[in-house]
């Protein structure tokens, strides 16, 4: 049985079916061929010296270039037309002859881009700085390369893939339930969408319940569980080793009280959904993970990725929305897209544009989406498209949102001719009319 199916029976059966198989279930991903050879490999490399891990690099580039080259149309094409071979790189340096690949030559040449050797795969799609869902099929053996590589810098800070519980707060649909049991990744899911002051002690009992070693998800969630927490007056007994945190940015305010409520460290890596690019964040800045693929930056900063763990969609030389500053010693900083922008609910409630993110079908013939939200508990979903939206797909939209969002808020679907931006002209998720002060 598959990675997918296995998610999906996970994510339908009630916890008292799974229960019984939750070791099983669980076994599906951490004793995955895969998972365990990625995982040793990147052990492995902990102790082998530099030069080594990037002979081991060049290796893994020059496989993904001629199976790019040898299975898919667009990369075919684009090296005979650059005048570039594969077969004859010498060094990392060489991909510098190959053109950058933008979104927007991605989605125009979306079906030549695909290898016609991998038929086992799953359809990701993300936003970006403009508002365009992005599309990519992803084989399904990159989501167990994809959790080795997490686990092993969970590792450095005494995760143990074997043992470990984790209390997590992302944007899962658990519709109105504050919490379920999530076997799979062993986990508790806390819903965030419904998290407010009247129930914070209730997310604290079942978090304390289950017995989490770490606290898990976006920034701005786990820092709403502090703020609530804080202002609550309650001082958490229960003690994790560290915060987990992904997919946003992480400001100074939020670490401050995060630290301060949670008394642990705060790991944080850096990646994005279409999974080309693996940064960890240390002490002074962000670390590329080697292993994971190549990055090069810019001239204005942005990054410029080359991915080794999915070959179905070979991103080569894709360039990403995000921003990257050299900071010495190989360290970086970067500024990601997601930038913790959130909408309120009726009840206070805080949820962070990551938490909304859909990877499916939702906005499949949407050219562009933002939310906009004048009052707390409404918020207006402004979308544009190629031609005029019917009432199901607007529908559609409507109650995939409130599958997520729930009771917290009341959602209106309007198409438009174009998003809204800012002065300066740039693409904002959220155009966020009220402050945290007014609700």
């Amino acid at each position: 049985m598959g990675i997918a199916l296995i998610k999906k029976l996970n994510e339908k059966l009630p916890y008292w079916i799974k229960l019984p198989f939750s070791k099983l279930i669980r076994s599906r991903l951490i004793e995955n061929k895969e998972f365990i050879i990625t995982y040793n490999k990147l052990a492995h490399a902990d102790k082998r010296n530099k030069n080594e891990i990037l002979n081991s690099q060049f290796e893994q580039l020059r496989e993904t270039l001629i199976h790019a080259y040898d299975h898919t149309k667009y990369y075919h094409k684009l090296f005979d037309d650059s005048g570039f071979s594969p077969n004859k790189i010498k060094s990392v340096d060489d991909i510098k002859n190959i053109p950058i690949l933008t979104k927007k030559l991605l989605n125009e040449h979306f079906d030549d881009i695909q290898a016609d050797d991998i038929d086992d795969y799953y359809t990701v799609t993300t936003g970006g700085t403009t508002g365009k869902p992005t599309k990519v099929f992803m084989e399904n053996k990159a989501i167990y390369r994809e959790w080795a590589f997490i686990y092993h810098f969970w590792s450095k800070y005494g995760y143990d893939y074997k043992k470990s519980r984790i209390a997590t707060f992302r944007g899962v649909d658990l519709g109105k339930r504050l919490y379920e049991i999530n076997p799979l990744y062993a986990e508790i899911r806390l819903n965030p969408f419904l998290m407010n002051k009247r129930n914070i002690r209730l997310y604290i009992k079942q978090i304390e319940k289950y017995k989490a070693d770490f606290i898990y998800g976006y920034p701005s969630a786990v820092y709403n569980y502090c703020r609530l927490t804080k202002d609550a007056g309650i001082d958490i007994k229960h003690k994790f080793k560290a915060a987990l945190l992904i997919s946003e940015n992480l400001y100074s305010f939020q670490e401050a009280l995060i630290t301060e409520v949670l008394d642990c460290p705060i790991a944080i890596f850096y990646g994005h959904s279409e999974r080309a690019v693996f940064a960890e964040r240390y002490d002074g800045g962000y670390v590329f993970n080697p292993m994971y693929g190549i990055t090069e930056l810019s001239d204005q900063g942005e990054p410029i990725v080359t991915g080794f763990i999915n070959q179905k969609t070979p991103l080569i030389r894709y360039i990403v929305d995000d921003k990257v500053k050299p900071l010495g010693d190989e360290l970086f900083s970067i500024n990601g897209h997601h930038n913790a922008d959130v909408i309120y609910g009726k009840e206070g409630e805080q949820v962070s544009m990551s938490a909304v993110n859909f990877h499916d079908d939702t906005f499949e013939g949407i050219t562009g989406y933002q939310f906009l939200q004048e009052e707390a508990g409404k918020c207006t979903v402004l979308v544009t498209a190629d031609s005029p939206l019917d009432l199901k797909k607007m529908n559609l939209i409507k109650s995939r949102l409130y599958g997520k969002l729930q009771a917290g808020f009341d959602i209106s679907v309007k198409q438009v001719d174009e998003l809204q931006k800012t002065s300066r002209g740039k693409y904002k998720m959220v155009i966020q009319n009220i402050s945290f002060e007014k609700v």
